[in-house]
């Protein structure tokens, strides 16, 4: 009887961040108001996360589960009001050990003026729970000169990120 050691093969995908796309558009309506007549910012949140989470789905391995970890660099630019269609556009732009990076922007076209403006934009990290060490992750292609600058500044919000962590875990030893 012969026996073959087979060595372990690790294929690397690759993907592009316009397949990790994931698109929410919708009109703002009352009951998304706050007092002001904007979209509620917990409303804006809530999209968010479902449309982030959309976008890691479409770049993670099928058999890994995740869950929201952070959010940072969130910024409200500009209100979204009820003569705006609201389009929000996430996708991935870096991952490292565990933990993927969904860029996500709304834009603002209001209808009247047929004009499009950014509104939001937000960076959020999903991490996996699958109880693995580390992932090999696909290979991620940026395209546009967006994605291009996104994907090539990841290693820099993640070093900040990781400052940011650490910041947080002195903040937390001192609370009651």
């Amino acid at each position: 009887m012969i026996a073959f050691e087979l060595e372990e093969i690790t294929i690397v995908e690759k993907i592009t961040c316009a397949q990790t796309y994931a698109v929410h558009e919708s009109y703002v309506f009352p009951q998304d108001l706050n007092n002001n007549r904007i979209q509620f910012g917990g409303k804006t949140l809530e999209i968010l996360d479902a449309n982030a989470g959309l976008s890691a789905v479409k770049f993670l391995p099928s058999h890994l589960a995740f869950v929201t970890a952070g959010y940072d660099h969130v910024q409200f630019l500009a209100p979204i009001t009820p003569d705006d269609i609201s389009t929000c556009t996430s996708y991935v732009t870096g991952a490292d050990h565990k933990a993927v990076e969904v860029f996500s922007k709304f834009n603002a076209f209001d209808k009247k003026t047929k004009t499009s403006k950014v509104a939001f934009v937000a960076f959020c990290t999903l991490v996996v729970t699958n109880p693995l060490d580390e992932i090999d992750f696909p290979q991620l292609v940026a395209e546009t000169p967006e994605e291009k600058y996104l994907v090539q500044t990841y290693p820099d919000r993640l070093a900040e990120r990781k400052h940011a962590l650490a910041d947080n875990k002195d903040l937390i030893s001192h609370l009651s």
